[in-house]
């Protein structure tokens, strides 16, 4: 299986934000901590278009895929993303999950949930928030990975992966950010157990 991290280096709202220090740690280096922690990856590949988050992510055990310009514009998808990293790899992994950059309370009994729940049938796992309005929790998806490859991993065929409210924080603005570090706080300064 494999977790492809998408990073690219444009960040508008919070300048270097992939890799800018979250509680003195590089915020992308929680996600690849979580995805090595679960056990549940033969790889763990950062996409990006910049050299410095290559080399933090080299650091923290990720492995580099040099995304091509025309897939590092703001517009560009994450789904986009995976299928360029997914067509070049050697091996044909069943699995492949889509961990967002900026994902410090991830846990890694969420990526655990969210592929025992894809396996029960299911084309696609996404998390989502528990709170009032059931959104999109912003941390990570799963997918088949012939799914991703043809182009259409998020149809009707999905299941929900619910992330307590006290974890799930979009980070976008500074204002995001922000929550982010207090929640963390609250949670005890644990992240990837």
């Amino acid at each position: 299986m494999i977790a492809v991290i998408p990073a690219r280096g444009g960040s508008r709202r919070i300048p270097k934000k992939n890799i800018k220090k979250f509680h003195d740690i590089p915020i992308i280096a929680y996600s690849i901590e979580a995805a090595e922690k679960s056990g549940l990856f033969d790889r763990i590949i950062v996409s990006t278009d910049d050299t410095s988050i290559a080399n933090v992510a080299r650091r923290y055990g990720a492995e580099i895929h040099v995304r091509p310009k025309a897939l590092a514009d703001n517009n560009i998808g994450t789904q986009e993303v995976a299928q360029d990293v997914l067509k070049t790899v050697s091996a044909d992994p069943d699995y492949s999950c889509v961990i967002y950059a900026t994902s410090p309370l991830l846990a890694v009994e969420d990526l655990r949930r969210g592929l025992d729940l894809l396996k029960s049938n299911r084309s696609l796992s996404y998390a989502y928030s528990t709170d009032e309005l059931g959104s999109d929790a912003g941390c990570f998806y799963w997918g088949k990975t012939w799914s991703f490859i043809c182009g259409d991993p998020l149809h009707e065929n999905s299941i929900n992966v619910p992330i307590s409210e006290d974890r799930v924080c979009d980070i976008n603005t500074f204002d995001d950010w922000n929550r982010a570090l207090e929640m963390h706080k609250k949670l005890g300064g644990n992240h990837g157990s």
